[in-house]
């Protein structure tokens, strides 16, 4: 008796896991970074975790269960700012953590990679941490997860590589030089489930965005964009926009920091570009910057700190995004 109720429960649990599709959340830590992964089969990444403090923390933990799991298997930062990593601390404290991945501390003692930061996270993952490089994969289950970049270097590229490689194709602002900050180190993936491809830069700067797309498209074409940088200007790369081509583009934004008027501008510009989200509205532009009310989630700098959810159907060809404090769906159908 008990065998058939264990073979009716397994029965039950793979009936609902064929009915569900892959899930993305966006989740508001005030111009942070804070994107959780969940697959059909339960298992979830989570990408930067925000501020220290409760507040980041708890919204997280909050995403995690309403999306249907009770841990994060993979929490990857994407770089050693406050604002992607400084919550981790708290974040072991919310929900469990099973492993860590980051792309390694820089030599020597940089100002923007602070002492605190770096030993929270050391505490947090001891045992635990993956250092990843380009070309390596995080194991999430039921989906494909490729490192594109990692501390300043991208697929194909030996380490100590230079930040800036000259490209005919896709001239580089001769202006720009290289980027000290962690920005630049940023980790990068591409992930794929079925047919449905997203993208994930983290704070990702102009120079290396460039090497992923000249000479060659390292990335390929994404249905989804995480506007890289919280959309600001010195990040998102037109060439690289353009090499993209994604159909929908969500910006982590702000209140007053990111989600910036030229990148708003260059985003708009993309001949194949439905949407624009903003977790955000930036307060300090108007409304000809900004995306539509409708497709952002918060208006105010005081506010209740919504998110945005993104679901792709169970056959993986079509995907919903979802903006719960405005009651907006959209639908989308995946690429080719």
């Amino acid at each position: 008796m008990r065998t058939l109720v264990w073979l009716f429960g397994v029965a039950a649990v793979a009936l609902a896991q064929e009915g569900r599709g892959l899930q993305i959340r966006w989740i508001d830590v005030e111009g942070g970074a804070a994107t959780l992964v969940v697959t059909p089969e339960g298992e979830s990444l989570l990408m930067d975790c925000g501020w220290p403090g409760p507040r980041d923390a708890g919204r997280i933990a909050a995403a995690a269960k309403a999306a249907g799991v009770s841990k994060i298997d993979h929490y990857l930062t994407s770089h050693w700012h406050t604002d992607h990593v400084g919550g981790v601390p708290d974040l072991v404290q919310a929900i469990p953590v099973v492993h860590f991945y980051d792309h390694g501390f820089p030599d020597g003692d940089p100002k923007d990679v602070t002492p605190k930061e770096k030993e929270g996270y050391l505490k947090a993952s001891e045992g635990r941490r993956t250092v990843l490089k380009p070309g390596d994969t995080v194991p999430l289950k039921g989906a494909s997860v490729k490192i594109l970049c990692a501390h300043g270097i991208v697929v194909g590229e030996a380490p100590g590589s230079p930040q800036v490689r000259p490209c005919e194709t896709h001239p580089l602002n001769p202006e720009i030089k290289d980027d000290p900050s962690d920005n630049a180190r940023s980790v990068g993936f591409l992930l794929e489930w079925k047919g449905f491809k997203f993208v994930d830069h983290g704070d990702l700067t102009w120079n290396v965005e460039h090497k992923l797309i000249c000479p060659k498209n390292l990335i390929g074409t994404a249905d989804v964009y995480q506007v890289t940088h919280h959309g600001l200007h010195i990040s998102n790369h037109p060439a690289l926009l353009a090499a993209v081509d994604p159909t929908v583009a969500i910006i982590n934004n702000g209140a007053k920091k990111g989600g910036m008027p030229a990148t708003y501008k260059r985003l708009r510009e993309l001949p194949h570009l439905k949407d624009v989200f903003q977790i955000h509205r930036n307060v300090m532009t108007g409304s000809a910057d900004n995306a539509p009310p409708a497709f952002i989630a918060n208006d105010d700098a005081e506010c209740q700190g919504e998110g945005i959810v993104l679901t792709v159907d169970a056959a993986g060809k079509t995907y919903t995004v979802e903006v719960p404090s405005k009651k907006t769906t959209r639908s989308y159908t995946v690429k080719e």
